[in-house]
């Protein structure tokens, strides 16, 4: 039997030891992001809530990531989480359901590698779109301070209104009206 040291297998062989490798690493980035608990949100809807990210950590060595959770406000004002739509990109078109009322919930998640600290911060508001109406939204994250400020604005585009930041209590206190 002929012995090859490490760095003279055969092609053949290292082709395959890869694919095997590249396998064994798609099969625990699977595993890893299905025990996330976080579900993709369907947004198939026509895209009225526009979002524009911007988000900077201050650092080389550290990170902050930004995201939106979709909650469905039933009439008893409980929340049925729909789910996540990733900022990633400086701009994300989102499809909110009209005359429904949805409960946004902007997640600010940094992390740094030194010193080793991770962090979380979230921003959350009461919506209801309306037909013939959509949502410009800003949404930054820089040094450690965090803004989201969400326009309504008509589709004749007139200059719109900035929407104040609604609890869900305020659903709540709502509901108990009528």
């Amino acid at each position: 039997m002929t012995r090859f040291p490490p760095h003279r297998l055969p092609e053949k062989r290292r082709t395959h030891c890869r694919r095997v490798a590249v396998r064994l690493l798609f099969c625990a980035a699977t595993l890893l992001s299905a025990c996330s608990g976080i579900k993709t949100y369907e947004n198939s809807l026509d895209k009225n809530l526009h979002v524009h990210t911007a988000t900077d950590s201050g650092s080389w060595f550290s990170r902050v990531r930004a995201a939106v959770d979709i909650h469905r406000v039933g009439e008893d004002c409980a929340l049925d989480y729909e789910g996540t739509v990733q900022l990633t990109g400086p701009a994300t078109e989102i499809g909110m359901p009209q005359n429904r009322r949805s409960y946004l919930v902007f997640v600010f998640s940094s992390s740094s590698f030194f010193p080793n600290r991770s962090g979380t911060i979230t921003y959350e508001t009461l919506i209801n779109p309306r037909p013939h109406h959509h949502y410009d939204t800003a949404v930054t994250h820089k040094n450690d301070m965090y803004n989201v400020v969400i326009r309504e604005i008509p589709t004749d585009r007139s200059a719109g209104r900035e929407l104040d930041r609604l609890m869900l209590s305020a659903c709540r206190s709502s509901s108990d009206r009528k």
